[in-house]
């Protein structure tokens, strides 16, 4: 854990430095000085307003599962996994399953499936999203379309059927190939037609709020940025985050926002200065705010260590 906090902490430093270079220190401090901080409140509320809509998620795919616990914990325990947004592939999510496990009773396992279709949800709305962003790229068209179609594969039940069978043939990992299928067949049930619906309608609302928040930091800017191309851009350039791998899409996703505003007419040092901001206000917002409600219910993570040394 230290060590991908350490990982984290670099990865961080490196994707402010490298959106630092395109920019002109004075005109940050005037657009700094210029910025309606009034606005501030606003665009936090909305950046962590995609986390609070995909609690509703969360709560629709308990539901499915039979998983049956106090609303305030459920909201305690899925804020409380926020603190590893920024961990590779949000794998730190894990420990929502540890949580949930100590609070519900229900094996660690059988709850790893609502990680997962979390998850997949996320990538299937970020692929949506992403198609419509497709405009806003000079190249690489065609390798982006597949890489927006290729998650969409995953629902056919061949494919995870497949990599089932691969891990089965994978010495270092073939003993964990039934906990594999186990997940995979609990996130089907929570793919019926109609749960996936509502979850990727409710996904789709969630990342609209962060293309409110964009929207109003660089109009806070001065510039105008329509609310379905600022979700566009947030999407695509988080989605190209997802899938360098790299914890919370440092420096890429960084990056391709800055670019990707550019390519929408806005001037490099306000578009480097819109992504630092709009990251602040999402991702690193979620990760103070998860953590706080971490610490305070830590007891979830650690209860069944102390009832065990009880």
């Amino acid at each position: 854990m230290k060590r991908a906090l350490i990982v984290t902490a670099v990865l961080t430093v490196l994707a402010f430095a490298f959106v630092g270079i395109w920019v002109d220190i004075n005109q940050i401090k005037s657009h700094l000085k210029d910025f309606p901080w009034a606005l501030l409140p606003l665009i936090m509320v909305f950046g962590f307003c995609n986390d609070l809509i995909k609690f509703i998620r969360w709560q629709i795919y308990l539901k499915r599962l039979g998983i049956s616990i106090p609303s305030w914990k459920s909201l305690n325990i899925f804020i409380s996994g926020l603190s590893m947004s920024a961990t590779p592939g949000k794998i730190g999510f894990l420990i929502k399953s540890q949580m949930l496990k100590n609070v519900s009773g229900k094996p660690f396992l059988a709850t790893t499936s609502v990680i997962g279709a979390e998850l997949y949800t996320d990538l299937i709305a970020l692929s949506v999203i992403s198609l419509a962003g497709l405009r806003f790229l000079e190249s690489g068209k065609v390798i982006m379309l597949l890489l927006c179609v290729i998650p969409l594969a995953g629902l056919f039940p061949i494919v995870p059927r497949t990599a089932v069978t691969l891990f089965e043939h994978i010495p270092r990992v073939s003993h964990r190939a039934s906990d594999l299928k186990k997940v995979i067949e609990d996130m089907f049930i929570l793919f019926g037609p109609g749960t996936l619906l509502l979850a990727l309608g409710v996904t789709l609302l969630a990342w609209t709020s962060e293309g409110v928040a964009l929207h109003l930091i660089i109009q806070g800017m001065g510039f105008e940025l329509g609310i379905v191309d600022a979700t566009i851009l947030f999407g695509l350039s988080t989605l190209i985050g997802v899938l360098s791998m790299l914890p919370g899409g440092l420096v890429v996703t960084d990056a391709s926002l800055m670019g990707l505003l550019i390519r929408s007419s806005i001037p490099a040092t306000p578009a480097a200065l819109g992504a630092i901001m709009a990251r602040l206000c999402t991702l690193w917002l979620s990760v103070i705010i998860g953590s706080l409600f971490l610490i305070v219910n830590r007891s979830f993570v650690y209860a069944q260590e102390r009832e065990a040394k009880a």
